[in-house]
């Protein structure tokens, strides 16, 4: 469900943003409570591990944002902005809309309309091609409003699964873990720009 969360994300403004998370609290919370999020699979895949390209996956693997969004916190989907711009996003990105480079987040937005282009239609490698490929452009500055949403929703379930303590060695706050977490899985990508994720104390 990577689509619906990337063009969520993209509609937050710097002077929305305290307004933003008042509105949003809530469904962070309804994310957990309507178990939109396998908490208890992370944990048990978090215990005495390190932060690796393993542990991402799991992560990803665990959040369903169509229950975030839609089926499993509606009425708290509807109080939230980000969740109510995001189906336009979605339906501009289908029709094969293209940001410019001037533009915010269109490294992130142009990739996920590259990956609809050359998916055929298949859900499948799209959800592949924006979860290991587009899903860097969340994290290496560029679209800082995509790192900040994303970063809530894992310290909501780093809070809610005590993750701190699971992670093997690990002794500091949930964005730095998470930020541990899309370094391992985006090494490559980081290494060869000299830069690391926008998270926690280097970010958001």
């Amino acid at each position: 469900m990577w689509l619906i969360l990337f063009f969520v994300l993209i509609t937050i403004t710097a002077s929305e943003k305290i307004s933003v998370n008042k509105k949003c609290r809530d469904l962070l919370a309804c994310a957990i409570r309507k178990e939109c999020v396998a908490l208890e699979d992370v944990v048990h895949k978090f215990e005495n591990k390190t932060a690796s390209v393993q542990m991402y996956n799991d992560l990803d693997k665990s959040v369903d944002y169509g229950c975030i969004f839609s089926t499993g916190c509606y009425e708290e989907c509807e109080a939230c902005p980000l969740c109510i711009s995001s189906k336009q996003q979605v339906v501009d990105v289908l029709s094969g809309n293209k940001l410019e480079n001037s533009e915010s987040c269109h490294e992130l937005i142009n990739c996920a309309g590259e990956c609809v282009k050359r998916s055929s239609s298949d859900i499948d490698k799209i959800n592949h091609c924006l979860r290991h490929t587009c899903a860097y452009s969340c994290f290496d500055g560029s679209c800082p409003k995509c790192s900040a949403f994303v970063t809530r929703i894992f310290n909501q379930i780093c809070v809610s699964g005590d993750l701190r303590n699971k992670v093997a060695g690990f002794t500091g706050q949930c964005p730095e873990l998470f930020r541990e977490i899309v370094y391992a899985k985006f090494k490559a990508e980081f290494d060869a720009h000299g830069t690391k994720p926008m998270i926690g104390k280097h970010g958001n």
